[in-house]
């Protein structure tokens, strides 16, 4: 004898918007972490010749 269960049966959420959630999560993490980070190269003294050879001749 068929059971009949009138009772909705209960479906799976699917994954996706929690995997979303937690990839943007991490977008924002990682820009407000890299805008934080210093990555400022401290300046360096060049010293070059620039006598003329030209006129020095």
């Amino acid at each position: 004898m068929p059971r009949y269960d009138f009772a909705p049966t209960r479906r799976r959420r699917s994954p996706l918007p929690m995997v979303l959630i937690i990839l943007l999560i991490l977008l924002v993490g990682f820009l407000v972490y890299s805008s934080t980070v210093d990555t400022e190269v401290p300046t360096q003294r060049v010293e070059q010749d620039v006598t003329n050879e030209v006129l020095a001749k």
